[in-house]
Protein backbone atom coordinates (compact mmCIF):
# COMPACT_ATOMS: atom_id res chain seq x y z
CA UNK A 1 0.00 0.00 0.00
CA UNK A 2 2.86 2.38 0.89
CA UNK A 3 4.58 1.59 -2.42
CA UNK A 4 1.33 2.33 -4.24
CA UNK A 5 1.09 5.70 -2.47
CA UNK A 6 4.66 6.57 -3.37
CA UNK A 7 4.07 5.59 -6.99
CA UNK A 8 0.91 7.69 -7.15
CA UNK A 9 2.79 10.64 -5.64
CA UNK A 10 5.60 10.24 -8.17
CA UNK A 11 3.13 10.13 -11.06
CA UNK A 12 1.39 13.24 -9.74
CA UNK A 13 4.67 15.13 -9.38
CA UNK A 14 5.73 14.09 -12.87
CA UNK A 15 2.46 15.39 -14.32
CA UNK A 16 2.87 18.70 -12.50
CA UNK A 17 6.45 19.04 -13.73
CA UNK A 18 5.29 18.18 -17.24
CA UNK A 19 2.63 20.92 -17.12
CA UNK A 20 5.11 23.32 -15.61
CA UNK A 21 7.62 22.60 -18.35
CA UNK A 22 5.12 23.85 -20.89
CA UNK A 23 4.75 27.18 -19.08
CA UNK A 24 7.83 29.44 -19.32
CA UNK A 25 8.48 31.20 -16.02
CA UNK A 26 8.18 34.72 -17.45
CA UNK A 27 4.87 33.81 -19.04
CA UNK A 28 3.57 32.49 -15.73
CA UNK A 29 4.54 35.72 -13.97
CA UNK A 30 3.03 38.01 -16.62
CA UNK A 31 -0.21 36.02 -16.76
CA UNK A 32 -0.51 35.74 -12.99
CA UNK A 33 -0.08 39.51 -12.70
CA UNK A 34 -3.23 39.86 -14.80
CA UNK A 35 -5.16 37.98 -12.11
CA UNK A 36 -4.39 40.85 -9.76
CA UNK A 37 -6.03 43.32 -12.14
CA UNK A 38 -9.51 41.77 -11.86
CA UNK A 39 -10.88 44.69 -9.75
CA UNK A 40 -9.65 47.20 -12.34
CA UNK A 41 -11.24 45.16 -15.13
CA UNK A 42 -14.48 45.09 -13.12
CA UNK A 43 -14.32 48.84 -12.57
CA UNK A 44 -13.40 49.58 -16.17
CA UNK A 45 -10.40 51.65 -15.07
CA UNK A 46 -7.75 51.64 -12.32
CA UNK A 47 -9.26 52.56 -8.96
CA UNK A 48 -8.63 56.02 -7.56
CA UNK A 49 -9.20 57.84 -4.29
CA UNK A 50 -8.84 61.50 -3.23
CA UNK A 51 -5.07 61.17 -2.71
CA UNK A 52 -4.60 60.11 -6.34
CA UNK A 53 -4.89 63.74 -7.46
CA UNK A 54 -1.98 64.82 -5.26
CA UNK A 55 0.24 61.95 -6.37
CA UNK A 56 -0.41 62.62 -10.05
CA UNK A 57 0.34 66.32 -9.69
CA UNK A 58 3.53 65.66 -7.73
CA UNK A 59 4.90 63.35 -10.40
CA UNK A 60 3.94 65.26 -13.51
CA UNK A 61 4.65 68.86 -12.46
CA UNK A 62 6.95 67.69 -10.73
CA UNK A 63 6.97 69.07 -7.20
CA UNK A 64 7.05 67.73 -3.65
CA UNK A 65 3.63 68.01 -1.94
CA UNK A 66 3.64 69.65 1.49
CA UNK A 67 2.05 66.58 3.11
CA UNK A 68 3.71 63.58 1.43
CA UNK A 69 6.90 62.60 -0.43
CA UNK A 70 7.29 62.93 -4.18
CA UNK A 71 8.47 59.32 -4.61
CA UNK A 72 5.18 57.70 -5.59
CA UNK A 73 4.35 60.56 -7.93
CA UNK A 74 7.58 59.94 -9.80
CA UNK A 75 6.79 56.22 -9.92
CA UNK A 76 3.43 57.04 -11.48
CA UNK A 77 5.18 58.98 -14.20
CA UNK A 78 7.71 56.19 -14.75
CA UNK A 79 5.25 53.30 -14.67
CA UNK A 80 2.76 55.10 -16.92
CA UNK A 81 5.54 55.77 -19.44
CA UNK A 82 5.17 59.51 -18.98
CA UNK A 83 1.40 59.55 -19.25
CA UNK A 84 0.70 56.75 -21.71
CA UNK A 85 -1.79 54.99 -19.42
CA UNK A 86 -2.67 54.43 -15.78
CA UNK A 87 -3.29 50.80 -16.71
CA UNK A 88 0.48 50.44 -17.01
CA UNK A 89 0.84 51.68 -13.42
CA UNK A 90 -1.40 49.06 -11.85
CA UNK A 91 0.09 46.34 -14.06
CA UNK A 92 3.59 47.34 -12.96
CA UNK A 93 2.45 47.11 -9.34
CA UNK A 94 0.97 43.68 -10.06
CA UNK A 95 4.22 42.52 -11.68
CA UNK A 96 6.27 43.57 -8.65
CA UNK A 97 4.04 41.66 -6.24
CA UNK A 98 3.79 38.62 -8.51
CA UNK A 99 7.55 38.40 -9.04
CA UNK A 100 8.26 38.56 -5.31
CA UNK A 101 5.63 35.93 -4.48
CA UNK A 102 6.96 33.58 -7.17
CA UNK A 103 10.49 33.96 -5.79
CA UNK A 104 9.32 33.18 -2.27
CA UNK A 105 7.44 30.09 -3.42
CA UNK A 106 10.42 28.94 -5.48
CA UNK A 107 12.60 28.92 -2.38
CA UNK A 108 9.95 27.14 -0.36
CA UNK A 109 9.25 24.43 -2.93
CA UNK A 110 12.84 23.38 -3.64
CA UNK A 111 12.24 23.82 -7.39
CA UNK A 112 9.51 21.17 -7.64
CA UNK A 113 6.14 22.39 -8.80
CA UNK A 114 6.59 25.97 -7.60
CA UNK A 115 5.65 27.51 -10.98
CA UNK A 116 2.19 25.96 -11.26
CA UNK A 117 1.59 26.43 -7.55
CA UNK A 118 2.62 30.04 -7.94
CA UNK A 119 -0.01 30.62 -10.62
CA UNK A 120 -2.68 28.97 -8.47
CA UNK A 121 -1.59 30.92 -5.40
CA UNK A 122 -1.85 34.25 -7.23
CA UNK A 123 -5.29 33.31 -8.53
CA UNK A 124 -6.35 32.35 -5.00
CA UNK A 125 -5.04 35.59 -3.48
CA UNK A 126 -6.66 37.65 -6.22
CA UNK A 127 -10.10 36.08 -5.82
CA UNK A 128 -10.32 35.60 -2.05
CA UNK A 129 -8.25 38.38 -0.45
CA UNK A 130 -8.01 42.15 -0.81
CA UNK A 131 -4.56 41.98 -2.45
CA UNK A 132 -5.86 42.58 -5.96
CA UNK A 133 -7.87 45.57 -4.74
CA UNK A 134 -4.75 47.14 -3.22
CA UNK A 135 -2.76 46.48 -6.40
CA UNK A 136 -5.40 48.14 -8.60
CA UNK A 137 -5.45 51.43 -6.73
CA UNK A 138 -3.41 54.42 -7.86
CA UNK A 139 -1.86 55.07 -4.47
CA UNK A 140 1.21 53.76 -2.60
CA UNK A 141 -0.57 51.31 -0.25
CA UNK A 142 0.78 48.30 -2.14
CA UNK A 143 4.35 49.26 -1.30
CA UNK A 144 3.85 48.50 2.39
CA UNK A 145 3.49 44.73 1.77
CA UNK A 146 6.09 44.91 -1.01
CA UNK A 147 8.62 46.09 1.58
CA UNK A 148 7.75 43.10 3.78
CA UNK A 149 8.09 40.68 0.86
CA UNK A 150 11.56 42.12 0.25
CA UNK A 151 12.45 41.52 3.90
CA UNK A 152 11.20 37.93 3.64
CA UNK A 153 13.35 37.23 0.59
CA UNK A 154 16.43 38.82 2.15
CA UNK A 155 15.94 36.77 5.31
CA UNK A 156 15.47 33.60 3.31
CA UNK A 157 18.88 34.13 1.76
CA UNK A 158 20.16 32.34 -1.35
CA UNK A 159 19.89 35.46 -3.52
CA UNK A 160 22.86 36.34 -5.69
CA UNK A 161 24.61 39.70 -5.56
CA UNK A 162 22.42 41.22 -8.28
CA UNK A 163 19.30 39.83 -6.62
CA UNK A 164 20.22 41.35 -3.26
CA UNK A 165 20.91 44.74 -4.83
CA UNK A 166 17.52 44.64 -6.56
CA UNK A 167 15.76 43.72 -3.31
CA UNK A 168 17.52 46.45 -1.34
CA UNK A 169 16.66 49.01 -4.02
CA UNK A 170 13.01 47.97 -4.09
CA UNK A 171 12.91 48.05 -0.30
CA UNK A 172 14.32 51.60 -0.29
CA UNK A 173 11.73 52.77 -2.82
CA UNK A 174 8.96 51.10 -0.83
CA UNK A 175 10.04 52.90 2.33
CA UNK A 176 10.34 56.25 0.56
CA UNK A 177 6.79 56.37 -0.83
CA UNK A 178 5.02 57.07 2.47
CA UNK A 179 5.74 59.13 5.59
CA UNK A 180 4.80 56.30 7.96
CA UNK A 181 7.15 53.75 6.42
CA UNK A 182 10.60 54.68 7.85
CA UNK A 183 9.49 54.28 11.47
CA UNK A 184 7.36 51.21 10.78
CA UNK A 185 9.94 49.31 8.76
CA UNK A 186 12.95 50.30 10.87
CA UNK A 187 11.00 49.07 13.89
CA UNK A 188 10.15 45.81 12.14
CA UNK A 189 13.77 45.15 11.15
CA UNK A 190 15.03 45.82 14.68
CA UNK A 191 12.34 43.58 16.18
CA UNK A 192 13.20 40.78 13.76
CA UNK A 193 16.84 41.10 14.80
CA UNK A 194 16.12 40.88 18.53
CA UNK A 195 13.78 37.89 18.24
CA UNK A 196 15.69 36.12 15.45
CA UNK A 197 16.10 32.97 17.54
CA UNK A 198 12.33 32.42 17.33
CA UNK A 199 12.40 31.82 13.58
CA UNK A 200 16.07 31.11 12.85
CA UNK A 201 19.10 29.72 14.64
CA UNK A 202 22.82 29.44 14.12
CA UNK A 203 25.38 31.91 12.86
CA UNK A 204 26.71 33.19 9.53
CA UNK A 205 29.64 35.30 8.35
CA UNK A 206 27.23 37.96 7.12
CA UNK A 207 25.68 38.33 10.56
CA UNK A 208 24.03 41.71 10.94
CA UNK A 209 24.80 42.96 7.42
CA UNK A 210 21.21 42.86 6.25
CA UNK A 211 19.97 44.47 9.47
CA UNK A 212 22.39 47.38 9.20
CA UNK A 213 21.70 47.82 5.48
CA UNK A 214 17.92 47.88 5.92
CA UNK A 215 18.12 50.34 8.84
CA UNK A 216 20.41 52.62 6.80
CA UNK A 217 17.98 52.48 3.89
CA UNK A 218 15.13 53.49 6.20
CA UNK A 219 17.24 56.42 7.43
CA UNK A 220 18.24 57.37 3.87
CA UNK A 221 14.61 57.52 2.83
CA UNK A 222 14.21 60.53 5.11
CA UNK A 223 16.40 62.47 2.68
CA UNK A 224 13.64 62.01 0.12
CA UNK A 225 10.72 62.83 2.40
CA UNK A 226 12.33 65.05 5.04
CA UNK A 227 10.70 68.24 3.76
CA UNK A 228 7.18 66.78 3.64
CA UNK A 229 7.68 65.10 7.02
CA UNK A 230 8.73 68.37 8.64
CA UNK A 231 5.79 70.29 7.16
CA UNK A 232 3.03 67.84 7.98
CA UNK A 233 3.82 65.57 10.94
CA UNK A 234 2.40 68.01 13.52
CA UNK A 235 -0.97 68.15 11.75
CA UNK A 236 -1.29 64.39 11.28
CA UNK A 237 -0.35 63.73 14.89
CA UNK A 238 -2.80 66.33 16.19
CA UNK A 239 -5.50 64.65 14.12
CA UNK A 240 -4.60 61.36 15.81
CA UNK A 241 -4.76 62.99 19.27
CA UNK A 242 -8.17 64.44 18.40
CA UNK A 243 -9.58 61.12 17.21
CA UNK A 244 -8.35 59.35 20.35
CA UNK A 245 -9.91 61.95 22.66
CA UNK A 246 -6.54 62.93 24.14
CA UNK A 247 -6.64 66.44 22.67
CA UNK A 248 -9.99 67.21 24.29
CA UNK A 249 -8.68 66.19 27.71
CA UNK A 250 -5.49 68.19 27.24
CA UNK A 251 -7.32 71.36 26.18
CA UNK A 252 -9.82 71.03 29.02
CA UNK A 253 -6.93 70.94 31.50
CA UNK A 254 -4.69 73.58 29.93
CA UNK A 255 -6.70 76.21 28.08
CA UNK A 256 -7.16 78.24 31.28
CA UNK A 257 -3.40 78.61 31.73
CA UNK A 258 -2.14 78.56 28.10
CA UNK A 259 -2.87 81.02 25.33
CA UNK A 260 -3.43 78.41 22.60
CA UNK A 261 -5.38 79.67 19.59
CA UNK A 262 -7.06 76.28 19.22
CA UNK A 263 -8.68 76.78 22.64
CA UNK A 264 -11.21 79.11 21.02
CA UNK A 265 -12.53 76.14 19.03
CA UNK A 266 -12.30 73.35 21.58
CA UNK A 267 -16.09 73.03 21.81
CA UNK A 268 -16.48 72.59 18.03
CA UNK A 269 -13.48 70.37 17.29
CA UNK A 270 -15.55 67.21 17.04
CA UNK A 271 -13.81 63.82 16.97
CA UNK A 272 -13.05 63.32 13.28
CA UNK A 273 -9.42 63.46 12.23
CA UNK A 274 -10.42 63.55 8.56
CA UNK A 275 -12.62 66.60 9.07
CA UNK A 276 -9.99 68.33 11.19
CA UNK A 277 -7.23 67.83 8.62
CA UNK A 278 -9.00 68.14 5.28
CA UNK A 279 -12.21 70.17 5.54
CA UNK A 280 -11.99 73.91 4.83
CA UNK A 281 -14.26 74.81 7.77
CA UNK A 282 -11.97 73.01 10.23
CA UNK A 283 -10.41 75.08 13.06
CA UNK A 284 -7.03 74.12 11.58
CA UNK A 285 -7.57 76.55 8.71
CA UNK A 286 -8.86 79.30 10.98
CA UNK A 287 -5.84 79.46 13.27
CA UNK A 288 -2.93 79.31 10.86
CA UNK A 289 -3.12 76.46 8.36
CA UNK A 290 -0.46 73.72 8.23
CA UNK A 291 2.47 76.14 8.43
CA UNK A 292 1.12 78.65 10.91
CA UNK A 293 0.01 76.05 13.46
CA UNK A 294 3.35 74.25 13.64
CA UNK A 295 4.82 75.97 16.77
CA UNK A 296 1.59 75.66 18.76
CA UNK A 297 0.86 72.08 17.73
CA UNK A 298 4.43 70.99 18.43
CA UNK A 299 4.16 72.49 21.93
CA UNK A 300 0.94 70.56 22.59
CA UNK A 301 2.37 67.30 21.18
CA UNK A 302 5.51 67.67 23.32
CA UNK A 303 3.41 68.22 26.45
CA UNK A 304 1.25 65.18 25.68
CA UNK A 305 4.23 62.89 25.12
CA UNK A 306 6.14 64.08 28.21
CA UNK A 307 3.28 64.30 30.72
CA UNK A 308 2.47 60.89 32.29
CA UNK A 309 -1.28 61.51 32.40
CA UNK A 310 -1.64 62.36 28.72
CA UNK A 311 0.98 59.86 27.60
CA UNK A 312 -0.92 57.06 29.33
CA UNK A 313 -4.18 58.21 27.73
CA UNK A 314 -2.45 58.18 24.35
CA UNK A 315 -0.89 54.73 24.83
CA UNK A 316 -4.12 53.22 26.16
CA UNK A 317 -6.15 54.67 23.28
CA UNK A 318 -3.55 53.55 20.73
CA UNK A 319 -3.62 49.97 21.98
CA UNK A 320 -7.40 49.93 21.84
CA UNK A 321 -7.33 51.35 18.31
CA UNK A 322 -4.70 48.77 17.31
CA UNK A 323 -7.05 45.97 18.37
CA UNK A 324 -9.86 47.58 16.40
CA UNK A 325 -7.60 47.98 13.36
CA UNK A 326 -6.70 44.29 13.57
CA UNK A 327 -10.30 43.38 12.77
CA UNK A 328 -10.91 46.26 10.36
CA UNK A 329 -9.89 45.36 6.84
CA UNK A 330 -12.16 45.92 3.90
CA UNK A 331 -12.05 46.97 0.28
CA UNK A 332 -13.76 50.10 -0.98
CA UNK A 333 -12.72 52.68 1.63
CA UNK A 334 -11.90 55.92 -0.17
CA UNK A 335 -13.16 54.78 -3.57
CA UNK A 336 -15.71 57.55 -3.87
CA UNK A 337 -17.49 58.88 -6.95
CA UNK A 338 -15.32 61.53 -8.60
CA UNK A 339 -17.60 63.71 -10.64
CA UNK A 340 -16.77 66.33 -13.25
CA UNK A 341 -14.76 69.12 -11.66
CA UNK A 342 -13.27 67.03 -8.85
CA UNK A 343 -9.53 67.24 -8.26
CA UNK A 344 -9.02 63.65 -9.39
CA UNK A 345 -10.99 64.19 -12.60
CA UNK A 346 -9.02 67.34 -13.38
CA UNK A 347 -5.71 65.52 -12.95
CA UNK A 348 -6.82 62.67 -15.21
CA UNK A 349 -7.81 65.16 -17.91
CA UNK A 350 -4.54 67.07 -17.49
CA UNK A 351 -2.13 64.11 -17.61
CA UNK A 352 -4.17 61.33 -19.26
CA UNK A 353 -6.61 63.20 -21.56
CA UNK A 354 -6.93 60.18 -23.87
CA UNK A 355 -8.29 58.16 -20.93
CA UNK A 356 -10.84 60.74 -19.74
CA UNK A 357 -13.78 58.95 -21.37
CA UNK A 358 -12.71 55.65 -19.79
CA UNK A 359 -12.38 57.34 -16.40
CA UNK A 360 -15.85 58.91 -16.66
CA UNK A 361 -17.38 55.57 -17.70
CA UNK A 362 -15.80 53.60 -14.82
CA UNK A 363 -18.23 51.92 -12.41
CA UNK A 364 -16.65 53.87 -9.58
CA UNK A 365 -17.85 57.14 -11.13
CA UNK A 366 -21.28 55.88 -12.14
CA UNK A 367 -22.51 54.63 -8.79
CA UNK A 368 -21.37 53.90 -5.25
CA UNK A 369 -19.58 50.61 -5.94
CA UNK A 370 -18.82 50.16 -2.25
CA UNK A 371 -22.37 48.95 -1.67
CA UNK A 372 -21.54 45.86 -3.77
CA UNK A 373 -18.69 44.78 -1.51
CA UNK A 374 -20.54 43.51 1.53
CA UNK A 375 -20.27 39.88 0.43
CA UNK A 376 -16.63 40.03 -0.77
CA UNK A 377 -15.58 41.64 2.51
CA UNK A 378 -17.37 38.87 4.44
CA UNK A 379 -15.58 36.24 2.35
CA UNK A 380 -12.24 37.93 3.04
CA UNK A 381 -12.98 37.98 6.78
CA UNK A 382 -13.87 34.27 6.81
CA UNK A 383 -10.68 33.43 4.92
CA UNK A 384 -8.59 35.39 7.41
CA UNK A 385 -10.16 33.39 10.25
CA UNK A 386 -9.43 30.11 8.47
CA UNK A 387 -5.89 31.30 7.76
CA UNK A 388 -5.42 32.03 11.46
CA UNK A 389 -6.38 28.41 12.20
CA UNK A 390 -3.83 27.10 9.67
CA UNK A 391 -1.14 29.43 11.02
CA UNK A 392 -1.99 28.36 14.56
CA UNK A 393 -1.46 24.76 13.50
CA UNK A 394 1.87 25.78 11.96
CA UNK A 395 2.93 27.46 15.19
CA UNK A 396 2.10 24.30 17.15
CA UNK A 397 4.31 22.37 14.73
CA UNK A 398 6.92 25.15 14.69
CA UNK A 399 9.97 22.93 15.17
CA UNK A 400 8.88 20.81 12.22
CA UNK A 401 8.75 23.77 9.81
CA UNK A 402 11.69 24.53 7.56
CA UNK A 403 13.72 27.64 8.28
CA UNK A 404 12.47 29.24 5.06
CA UNK A 405 8.83 28.70 5.99
CA UNK A 406 9.39 30.06 9.50
CA UNK A 407 10.61 33.31 7.95
CA UNK A 408 7.47 33.67 5.80
CA UNK A 409 5.10 32.95 8.68
CA UNK A 410 6.88 35.02 11.32
CA UNK A 411 7.48 38.09 9.13
CA UNK A 412 3.91 37.90 7.81
CA UNK A 413 2.40 37.87 11.31
CA UNK A 414 4.79 40.56 12.52
CA UNK A 415 4.00 42.77 9.54
CA UNK A 416 0.25 42.58 10.03
CA UNK A 417 0.41 43.27 13.78
CA UNK A 418 2.90 46.13 13.63
CA UNK A 419 1.02 47.72 10.76
CA UNK A 420 -2.07 47.77 13.00
CA UNK A 421 -0.08 49.35 15.82
CA UNK A 422 1.54 51.88 13.48
CA UNK A 423 -1.76 52.99 11.95
CA UNK A 424 -3.51 53.16 15.31
CA UNK A 425 -0.71 55.16 16.94
CA UNK A 426 0.14 57.68 14.24
CA UNK A 427 -3.10 57.78 12.29
CA UNK A 428 -6.64 56.43 12.63
CA UNK A 429 -8.44 53.13 12.13
CA UNK A 430 -9.34 52.61 8.47
CA UNK A 431 -10.40 49.55 6.49
CA UNK A 432 -7.96 50.44 3.72
CA UNK A 433 -5.01 50.44 6.11
CA UNK A 434 -5.85 46.94 7.28
CA UNK A 435 -6.65 45.64 3.82
CA UNK A 436 -3.21 46.42 2.41
CA UNK A 437 -1.48 44.02 4.81
CA UNK A 438 -4.00 41.43 6.03
CA UNK A 439 -3.61 39.28 2.89
CA UNK A 440 -0.16 38.25 4.18
CA UNK A 441 -1.95 35.91 6.61
CA UNK A 442 -3.74 33.89 3.86
CA UNK A 443 -0.46 33.92 1.94
CA UNK A 444 1.43 32.53 4.95
CA UNK A 445 -1.29 29.91 5.45
CA UNK A 446 -1.06 28.92 1.77
CA UNK A 447 2.71 28.55 2.13
CA UNK A 448 2.22 26.21 5.11
CA UNK A 449 -0.22 24.06 3.13
CA UNK A 450 1.90 24.01 -0.02
CA UNK A 451 5.32 23.49 1.52
CA UNK A 452 6.84 20.08 1.99
CA UNK A 453 8.62 19.16 5.15
CA UNK A 454 12.24 19.82 4.53
CA UNK A 455 15.40 18.55 6.10
CA UNK A 456 16.89 22.00 5.66
CA UNK A 457 18.72 23.30 8.66
CA UNK A 458 16.92 26.49 9.82
CA UNK A 459 20.30 27.90 10.72
CA UNK A 460 21.06 28.27 7.03
CA UNK A 461 17.89 30.09 6.13
CA UNK A 462 18.39 33.58 7.45
CA UNK A 463 20.79 36.40 6.84
CA UNK A 464 19.98 38.07 10.13
CA UNK A 465 21.13 35.22 12.34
Amino acid sequence: MDNFGLSLSNVSNKRIRHLQGKIPQNTAVFVSALFLLIPAFYNGYPLVNPDTATYLASGFKPETPFDRPITYGLLLRLFSLNGASLWLVVYAQALLVTTLIFRILKRLMDGGANLLKGVLTLLFLSMFTGLSWVVCQVQPDIFTPIAFLCIILLLMGQAGKAGKIALYLLFFISVAVHLSHPLLLAGVVLLLWFVRRVYAAGDRKQKGVATITLILLCAASMLVMGSAFSKSRHVYFMGSLLEKGVLHTYLQDNCATHDFRICAYRDVLGNSSDHFIWESDSPLYKIGDWKGTKPEFNKIIYDVLTTPKYLWLFINASLGEALRQAVTFRIGDGNDIFSVGSNVEQRIIAYFPHEAAMFHAARQNKSDIRSAFYLPNRVFAILVLLSAVVIGYGVLKWNGLSGQLKVVVFVGITGVLLNCLDCATLSVVNGRYGCKMIWLLPFAAACILLSKKSGENPANSSELT
